[in-house]
């Protein structure tokens, strides 16, 4: 009978391989095992079970019918988070590009703010230093119109100095124009003093201060000394009256003898032609001669129209 079970297993086995679950084949290896009168009554006890396994489930079902919908909506809920968050992973997915290149744009911003911020602080560092830097134009100009010319100068020299090692900077190039303008200023204002009443020690310092400056050669200057003195001289003969031309005559002579004597005085003592000019090819006593010449030529033109006059006048 052992081996009539075994037979029948193997069938089933053979028979049903592959096409049930365990449980369905232990089940047919039990159906296998009835009596015959069992097997008639296994369908009305199928039914039984059946009918008690659905009245079983209606029951639970009709006890926890809510615990079935709140799963229900769990799941729907659940689904839409899904589909949400599935919707914005696609639409992060599709920015993270965009985002990548706003991260490098703002990490070169940074940089540069890194490095703006690097400079402030040595600019803050520095207040002092720079401050003093741009007041240069203002306090030249102020030594300037107020004839401090020792401060002026020294003031040039360093801005020179600033515009040979920073002559790209705008800052440096706009205090090197602003100063030449005062520089152009204490100029013509030197030469007017050639041009007045100055003495001997004033003609001297402002020499210095032309030297200094660097803008003539020693021929220019000379020439510049001999002019603005010739202009004043000549100022000083104009002012002399010429109602009658005998006073004319006589006052001219006078003013150009004592005037002119202290022109030749004050050149000699500031000019020296014992040596010749550095990198000059001009004669240096030709100079002073040239223009002693003109003036006492200009000074005899002006006594023969005196005479002219004169005889005019008495005919």
């Amino acid at each position: 009978m052992a081996a009539v079970d075994v037979e029948d297993e193997s069938l089933l086995a053979s028979i049903f391989k592959d096409r049930f679950s365990p449980d369905c084949n232990a089940y047919l290896s039990e159906l296998s095992s009835l009596r015959l009168e069992q097997l008639v009554r296994e369908p009305e006890r199928l039914q039984e079970d059946r009918a008690l396994i659905l009245q079983q489930t209606r029951d639970l079902a009709f006890r926890n019918y809510q615990t079935f919908i709140r799963t229900a909506n769990c799941t729907e809920l659940i689904y839409r988070d899904f589909s949400r968050v599935e919707s914005s992973v696609n639409l992060l997915i599709g920015k993270l590009p965009g985002l990548g290149e706003r991260c490098r744009g703002f990490m070169k911003e940074a940089e540069e703010i890194g490095s703006s911020r690097r400079m402030n602080s040595l600019t803050l560092n520095r207040h002092t230093e720079i401050l003093e830097i741009l007041e240069i134009p203002q306090l030249m100009d102020t030594c300037v119109r107020n004839a401090y010319y020792e401060e002026a100068l020294e003031l040039a020299a360093y801005v020179k100095r600033l515009e040979r090692k920073h002559s790209t900077l705008p800052v440096i190039q706009g205090i090197v124009r602003e100063v030449r303008q005062s520089t152009s200023l204490m100029l013509n204002q030197l030469l007017q003093q050639l041009r007045s009443n100055s003495q001997l020690p004033v003609c001297l310092r402002v020499i210095g201060y032309l030297r200094r400056m660097d803008v003539f050669t020693e021929a220019e200057l000379r020439v510049k000394f001999l002019q603005a003195r010739g202009s004043w001289l000549s100022s000083i003969l104009a002012a002399v009256p010429n109602d009658d031309p005998y006073f004319h005559i006589t006052k001219t002579m006078e003013a150009c003898r004592v005037h002119l004597f202290d022109v030749i005085t004050q050149y000699r003592a500031i000019f020296s032609d014992d040596d010749p000019l550095p990198g000059s090819q001009v004669n240096e006593a030709a100079i002073f001669h040239g223009w002693v010449v003109k003036m006492v030529s200009e000074f005899l033109q002006t006594l023969e129209k005196d005479l002219q006059r004169g005889v005019n006048t008495e005919h």
